[in-house]
């Protein structure tokens, strides 16, 4: 009678034996809409920001993210150093913009920028600095 032999590979994963940013390396973003627009390895709020317009920018060699925003217009935006051309990303629930790249193709180019305010990291709720306070118009009736 032939002899039957069996191999079987066990793989687990003690977890208590990873560092504690391991763990949780992936952050997830929603628009101010609610809608699952980012996951990234990295806190956005630590990103470094952009001078121009504190646009949050990703290294698009450095960062692994999935944005799933979808390609909206090509805007030409007047600087003070010249002319800068944005292929933006709108949210597709609300139609918010959320990002903007130099290149035409996604994550081709060197970096991809998050518009400042537009996501936030609980659903359902504004960051802070998302609505700026309007102060209130005095009404005068005339008597």
């Amino acid at each position: 009678m032939p002899k039957i032999v069996r191999s079987s590979v066990v793989s687990s994963s003690d977890q208590s034996a990873q560092p504690e940013e391991q763990r949780h390396a992936l952050h997830v973003y929603y628009c101010l809409c609610s809608e699952f627009l980012l996951v990234i390895d990295a806190d956005i709020r630590l990103l470094p920001r952009r001078r121009t317009d504190n646009a949050i920018v990703v290294s698009n060699s450095r960062r692994t993210y999935k944005l799933t925003a979808e390609p909206s217009e090509c805007v030409i935006v007047k600087r003070r150093e010249g002319f800068e051309k944005q292929y933006r990303y709108r949210c597709p629930r609300c139609n918010l913009w959320i990002a903007y790249e130099m290149t035409e193709n996604r994550k081709r180019g060197p970096y991809t920028y998050l518009v400042d305010c537009s996501l936030t990291d609980i659903q359902g709720r504004a960051p802070p600095n998302a609505v700026e306070d309007i102060p209130p118009v005095e009404v005068q009736s005339k008597a």
